[in-house]
């Protein structure tokens, strides 16, 4: 379904001291893999690692300066995305119907009137766990949960064959964000829909992902099935993980020794 082939993308350094400088950073390093149709692949890595950048690759809001990205041996696909920030990706001056429609308006160059009809008609609140009474709420009246569930339901609008998810439930408390994951099972499984899920967050990888990928320092230095993660071979990787294990671990709450039976 998705082929990365080679992609390379700098961009230009700042505070360079001439005026026409062209030197140049570079934050991806001949990134290459591929996803298969209806498998969820999680992009991890810490924070610099090049997962956003890699993302807005793959949606095609950032143009490499060398490789190319193939939907199905094409090089156009329809592709939704949901972003980290649900409020500030939200117009708060719209309701929960415009918001929805947002993406029908620009893909489909419809009236409002025509949007509005189709959002109200439509099954995609229902899908997201919402009811209609829903779409003429504006985001300050929902919880983060119901407003990250809308965000979902406007990537679905457009009849998307990819939705790529910029950590786009770490903002969520842990009770919210299992019910997400669940219910991006549910709309996976429902729809056939491939996914990219970009996180730093080891437990929603292993709870949604078919596959990862750990990015490091710009490049992909290994892929995996989830089920095998355990098994990873890179040094970065084995790093990555056990440090990620050792803070859920640090985490635990600890039990009293009078309470140890």
């Amino acid at each position: 379904m998705i082929k990365a082939e080679h992609i390379d993308v700098s961009f230009k350094k700042e505070n360079q001291t001439t005026l026409f400088g062209r030197e140049r950073q570079q934050v991806l390093f001949d990134v290459s893999f591929e996803v298969k149709k209806g498998q969820c692949l999680g992009i991890l890595g810490e924070s610099g690692s090049g997962k956003s950048t890699l993302g807005r690759v793959l949606c095609g809001l950032l143009k490499p300066d060398k490789g190319n990205v193939l939907f199905e041996g094409a090089k156009k696909a329809v592709i939704s995305v949901v972003f980290q920030d649900y409020t500030t990706s939200a117009n708060p001056r719209f309701t929960v119907k415009s918001l929805i429609g947002e993406g029908l308006m620009a893909r489909e160059k419809r009236e409002r009137k025509a949007v509005d009809r189709r959002v109200e008609t439509s099954q995609l609140l229902k899908l997201v766990g919402l009811d209609e009474s829903y779409l003429q709420r504006l985001p300050h009246e929902l919880s983060g949960g119901q407003l990250q569930r809308v965000c979902i339901a406007r990537a679905l609008a457009v009849n998307p064959e990819v939705i790529l998810f910029d950590e786009a439930i770490s903002s969520l408390d842990a009770h919210t964000q299992v019910q997400i994951m669940d219910l991006l099972k549910e709309i996976q499984k429902e729809k056939g829909l491939t996914y990219i899920f970009i996180t730093h967050d080891l437990t929603s990888v292993t709870y949604l992902c078919s596959h990862v990928l750990f990015l490091y320092k710009g490049r992909a230095v290994e892929i995996r099935e989830t089920e095998t993660i355990s098994e990873v071979s890179h040094s970065y990787a084995k790093k990555l993980l056990n440090a990620i294990l050792d803070v859920e671990e640090t985490n635990e709450p600890k039990v009293p020794d009078q309470a140890v039976s």
